[in-house]
């Protein structure tokens, strides 16, 4: 039987905020404009460039997850990069929201 920790509890939990919140403002921003949140945005810069590249920064993991599942059938080295990046960048992206939201240190 696995003995689980409640640190390793608390680490799935940051991973899984991270890529909720993530999905979340990606699927937001979605709506909002009718685009979605990649790098072709910033061919043409406008008014909007700045809240973009934010949208970008806090939507990143789900779209390196979602497209490391892509690159494991191709390039598995470069998929399994990717989704150790995603899962790195949501467990930050989850421990800044328990922190700074939700006051959990």
């Amino acid at each position: 039987m696995v003995d689980v920790d409640y640190h390793q509890i608390a680490y799935l939990f940051a991973v899984a905020a991270g890529l909720v919140s993530s999905g979340a403002i990606g699927s937001l921003w979605m709506l909002a404009v009718d685009e979605a949140p990649d790098l072709r945005q910033f061919e043409e810069p406008d008014l909007l460039t700045p809240l973009r590249a934010l949208v970008l920064v806090f939507s990143a993991p789900t779209s390196l997850i979602v497209n490391s599942f892509w690159y494991l059938i191709d390039r598995p080295w470069l998929g399994v990069l990717m989704l150790l990046l995603g899962l790195a960048w949501s467990f930050v992206q989850g421990v800044f929201i328990m922190s700074q939201v939700f006051g959990v240190t």
